[in-house]
């Protein structure tokens, strides 16, 4: 059974159109495998921000097509211009089932990130610190993972300076990883947290902890405790407000616009249009903002945003 806490009760959703910056940032039609839009320098007219902000202080966000190409999305620094023009990576990415972060990337080429293929083996992707190649020769975990219908990296959620995962089985269990750092062999073995998490359509990786969304569209916010206790990984649930069912999928990314609080990607109904929700500081936790900015159209290229 969920343990519930309110948090405070806000307006619903106010969609602040942006459209002077779509055309810029949606995946052109044009774009092949071997042509993809070169990046380009910040926004020339930001007079409150003349200097680009460090890369590792910037997010990155990724996003596989249906032919299963890599794209990299480097964050700007702005909120009304998030991201640069797309980069690609590679292809081959269309093996997997399921991807996470583990605890974010950023655009200096860091930040790992497991996947599981369609055997369910499970490969870990570690940060290279080069934008144009971010992630080393992968490394092969091990199978068996896909008993899990999801996974979600949970970022340091036990304070020991390691990225965690958590895994939702397909009875609905969750089951917490506590990471190692070793790359070779990533995570201790698993503790089960609770059962009832078959009641979310999504779990994503946000700030320090989990974001979950239910099937009526309710989002819930799920905060790291630091205990060294692995079965109690999350503080008890926080509901963040009702209306997000209307999205196709949700992604928690780093800090888009430089106020040190992780925000949020959503794909709206059919995958075409990208929204952004800031960060917000809200019962001791972050949450995404009900306020979104629209980034741009043509999001429907692609089958998965982490």
């Amino acid at each position: 059974m969920f343990r519930t806490k309110r948090a405070r009760r806000r307006s619903r959703p106010a969609a602040v159109a942006a459209v002077a910056v779509a055309a810029a940032l949606l995946p052109a039609a044009s774009a092949t495998a071997t042509t993809p839009g070169a990046p380009v320098s910040a926004p020339a007219a930001h007079p409150a921000q003349a200097q680009e902000r460090p890369a590792s202080e910037r997010p990155t966000l990724y996003a596989r097509d249906h032919d299963g190409e890599l794209w990299q999305y480097e964050g700007t620094g702005y909120s009304y211009t998030p991201f640069k023009p797309r980069r690609q990576i590679g292809g081959g990415w269309d093996a997997h089932a399921d991807i996470t972060s583990l605890n974010g990337t950023t655009a200096d080429g860091k930040g790992d990130v497991v996947a599981v293929d369609k055997t369910g083996m499970m490969f870990f992707y570690k940060g290279s610190g080069d934008p144009s190649q971010p992630f080393e020769p992968r490394i092969q975990i091990g199978l068996g993972w896909d008993r899990y219908s999801r996974i979600a990296g949970a970022s340091d959620t036990n304070h020991d300076g390691k990225n965690d995962l958590v895994a939702r089985d397909r009875n609905g269990v969750l089951w917490f990883y506590a990471g190692t750092g070793e790359p070779t062999e990533p995570f201790r073995p698993p503790v089960k947290v609770g059962g009832g998490w078959n009641a979310y359509k999504n779990v994503v990786t946000y700030s320090d902890g989990v974001l979950a969304r239910d099937f009526d569209g309710v989002l819930w916010a799920y905060k790291a405790t630091g205990s060294p206790s692995y079965e109690e990984p999350f503080y008890p649930r926080v509901r963040v407000s009702e209306g997000w069912g209307s999205y196709h999928d949700i992604t928690g990314v780093r800090d888009v616009d430089g106020d040190n609080l992780a925000d949020m990607v959503a794909r709206g109904s059919g995958g075409g249009r990208l929204w952004l929700h800031q960060g917000e500081r809200s019962q001791g936790m972050v949450i995404p903002e009900e306020r979104s900015e629209l980034v741009g159209g043509g999001w429907q290229i692609y089958d998965k945003l982490f």
